[in-house]
């Protein structure tokens, strides 16, 4: 039994020695340091191997939140972007649309709408295929994307336009897919002796 609260009591010690605070950045960037002081311009703070080490400070305005070694936090939410504030667009339009065009080629593959055109079409008929290509892919629903460009909107029509030009021939080639094997299956249907 002592060996065991010894081993206990090790495992504390050694998690307070390599307890330390941690800066967490706006862009969810980590640094582990040992806060010295906040300001209201900066925090100062040491690296955590190196005590004795000279000051080094960054800007409270970078911050979202310090995690202290004993467990409380300073969330800075005031650092962050407003959810009200106005989005403008970040470059040229005209750039913007194209860029969202060619992200459109790199990140919207349309599998799902091949895939869904054809067995729609085995299924059901002719219907499904119409019905998948009608709808226009959201730029919002694809992570992929950089967050920043999603919220230009000459970029969400460049990349929309393209996707929806990617998914109608995706949905058109699930149509033939589909169609292909609904004649196959109805000749060997045909072709096999009944019972």
């Amino acid at each position: 039994m002592k060996k065991y609260l010894f081993f206990i009591l090790c495992l504390v010690l050694v998690q307070t020695t390599l307890a330390q605070d941690v800066i967490v950045k706006i862009n969810g960037d980590e640094l582990k340091a040992k806060v010295l002081e906040v300001t209201p311009i900066n925090i100062i703070y040491q690296l955590p191997d190196a005590p004795d080490s000279v000051k080094l400070s960054i800007a409270k305005a970078e911050v979202f939140m310090l995690r202290y070694a004993n467990g409380t936090k300073d969330v800075f939410s005031e650092n962050l972007p407003s959810e009200n504030a106005t989005t403008e667009p970040v470059a040229d339009p005209a750039f913007m649309y194209q860029k969202g065009r060619q992200d459109a080629r790199l990140y919207y593959n349309g599998t799902g709408a091949m895939l869904g055109s054809a067995a729609s079409v085995f299924l059901a008929g002719p219907v499904g295929p119409i019905i998948i290509g009608a709808v226009k892919p959201k730029a919002r629903n694809n992570h992929a994307l950089p967050y920043t460009s999603v919220q230009d909107p000459n970029y969400v029509r460049g990349y929309e336009k393209q996707a929806h030009s990617r998914k109608i021939g995706k949905a058109a080639l699930g149509f033939g897919i589909g169609t292909g094997v609904r004649i196959l299956y109805l000749l060997l249907s045909v072709m096999s002796p009944g019972k």
